[in-house]
């Protein structure tokens, strides 16, 4: 259902310039690819939208959950019609920044580096070094602490990282114990 929207709205918008080839996770890629530049280690969830009218900049060691949509693009409100004038600002998103499922990141803001983003969450604004942000629109939760993202990593490369499986019960019956 959401590719078949994607193939429609592209067949019936003249104001996209190109598109890639759908990859086999979903990940599709409107506008030019030119404006796209992704770091070393990104990794994108599946289904995620790069609206590309203007730079989408991803730093090393980024993850971005599936389902995430990043846009470049608005409308000017104060016109009529809307739709009038297109208004196209760059994304910067910064290294080991981690976007959570079904985020949506919107036209000219600049996550930077550490950040995480909650799931759902809406960004329309700047999320500084290190935030942990959630919400519509985001919102600052709390701030990482500089010494856990400050420390030289134990692991090269995201192929070398291990699953932990602590669910909710587990980690209920951790603090109960205590």
């Amino acid at each position: 259902m959401f590719l078949r929207f994607i193939k429609h709205f592209l067949r019936r918008n003249s104001v996209v310039l190109q598109q890639t080839p759908i990859s086999p996770d979903g990940c599709v890629l409107i506008g030019d690819p030119a404006n796209l530049s992704l770091g070393n280690q990104v990794t994108l969830g599946g289904e995620v939208v790069l609206y590309a009218n203007e730079r989408i900049s991803i730093g090393d060691d980024t993850m971005i959950g599936m389902k995430t949509i990043i846009h470049t693009s608005t409308h000017d409100y104060n016109q009529h019609p809307m739709w009038r004038y297109r208004i196209d600002r760059p994304i910067r998103i910064g290294k080991h920044v981690w976007v959570g499922a079904s985020c949506i990141i919107l036209a000219g803001v600049i996550v930077e580096d550490y950040a995480v983003i909650a799931a759902g969450s809406v960004v329309t604004a700047n999320v500084p070094k290190g935030a942990i942000v959630g919400g519509n629109p985001a919102r600052i939760i709390k701030l990482r602490e500089p010494a856990i993202y400050n420390a030289s990593s134990s692991i090269e490369s995201i192929s070398d990282s291990v699953p932990r499986k602590e669910g909710y019960l587990v980690q209920y019956m951790k603090n109960k114990s205590e």
